[in-house]
């Protein structure tokens, strides 16, 4: 496995890492530690090991450069499976034994909730490439979206929240569609379900448009849904569960009511035109990223040549973690960890793949964060538009 890295790959990092900060002198000469967890080994392994290796691969571009300011920085990893228990270990034993700077958490939904108090005691900042909102904002609750509670001091967000995917979504085909009366199915024993189908209505009665009906998945047989949908006479339905109760659902509502238009989460992005077969052709989701978005050839020959293998949208997230993280220390002119929080909060404009990232201090999340609007065609994925940024009008 090579580990040269093509000059002008080098050109384009250093760009990014300078961009958009204000530096202070680093005096301190040690290498610059980072912590990463993800599941590498378990059902989630490709996505992780993607995460770990943008990650990686900015390590390697940024001690190509000359380092972050004449210090190496080093990466340290951990597996965490499936497991929000390994977790838990894999962070503690990062934070308190590896001497790292912040860690950024890859995993698999739940473990951020697990971790991210844990980092409030540990103080070393969480930079969590996981969606939930309640990762960094655990109060937030269903009829309280505008209400975010207390923020988790030493957590951050890097990518759109589920929140904020949900909403975008909205924001998109109530500006785009024809003037569809809209219906939201979910999952009632799924918190971040919940959240997201609050959200999607929130934003489709703020856009003039009708919110036909919030319907709760049954387990197993979806026929009464497919039956309270129906009655409510929507012409299109979010659905917002986890991926193999989305394909039920849109398996059922495709069978019974081929005129509606189905709408999903990030989860359709998975694997929804496998599990639901033609029933998935023409839903529309939001994804973090679009895989065919022109901002991933930046990075792409250079994650070839190192991999041998095509960049997916996650070993973004990982590039642009470890970005984030470099930007706060030279932004603090130090590695410590505390001081490391506070630049991570204060970020603004700063140069990510996508755009520019700004901070919002109130929740940890990217402030107004693109999400890319997909469609499904077939069983192939299209990108409808690549950077869509849903901001809510002043009225909303």
């Amino acid at each position: 496995m090579s580990s040269r890295i093509p000059a002008a790959a080098c050109c384009v990092f250093a760009c990014l890492l300078c961009a958009c900060v204000s530096p202070r002198p680093l005096r301190e000469t040690s290498p610059v530690r980072i912590g990463f967890y993800a599941d590498l080994s378990s059902t989630a392994a490709r996505q992780g090991t993607d995460a770990l290796r943008g990650a990686e691969l900015r390590v390697v571009q940024t001690n190509a450069a000359g380092g972050l300011g004449g210090r190496q920085v080093e990466l340290v990893s951990a597996d965490m499976k499936q497991s929000a228990s390994e977790a838990v270990k894999a962070y503690t034993r990062l934070a308190q034994d590896e001497g790292v700077c912040a860690v950024i958490g890859a995993g698999v939904t739940g473990s951020g909730l697990a971790v991210s108090p844990v980092a409030d005691l540990s103080r070393v900042p969480l930079v969590s490439i996981e969606i939930d909102d309640r990762v960094t904002t655990p109060d937030l609750m269903p009829d309280k979206l505008d209400r975010v509670g207390a923020v988790r001091k030493y957590s951050f967000l890097v990518q759109a929240s589920a929140v904020q995917a949900a909403a975008s979504l909205a924001g998109f085909v109530a500006a785009r569609l024809p003037a569809f009366r809209y219906a939201t199915l979910y999952d009632a024993v799924n918190p971040l379900s919940v959240l997201q189908a609050r959200a999607f209505e929130a934003v489709i009665r703020s856009s003039r448009r009708e919110a036909a009906a919030s319907i709760a998945m049954a387990e197993g047989d979806q026929e009464p849904a497919v039956q309270a949908l129906r009655r409510s006479g929507a012409e299109a339905v979010y659905i917002c569960a986890a991926v193999e109760k989305d394909a039920e659902a849109a398996k059922a509502i495709r069978a019974a009511l081929p005129a509606v238009v189905l709408l999903g989460n990030q989860a359709w992005g998975e694997s929804l035109p496998s599990l639901a077969g033609d029933a998935a052709s023409g839903a529309w989701f939001a994804a973090s990223c679009s895989v065919d978005d022109p901002a991933l050839a930046e990075i792409a020959p250079a994650f070839a040549e190192r991999y041998g293998d095509a960049l997916r949208p996650a070993a973004a997230a990982g590039w642009d973690a470890v970005g984030l993280i470099l930007g706060a220390v030279r932004k603090a002119g130090t590695s410590n960890p505390a001081r490391v929080r506070d630049a991570l909060e204060q970020t603004g404009g700063f140069k990510i793949l996508l755009g520019t990232l700004d901070m919002d201090r109130k929740t940890h999340r990217p402030a107004f964060p693109p999400v890319a609007i997909m469609r499904i065609v077939g069983k192939e994925y299209r990108t409808e538009d690549p950077r869509y940024v849903y901001r809510p009008s002043p009225a909303s």
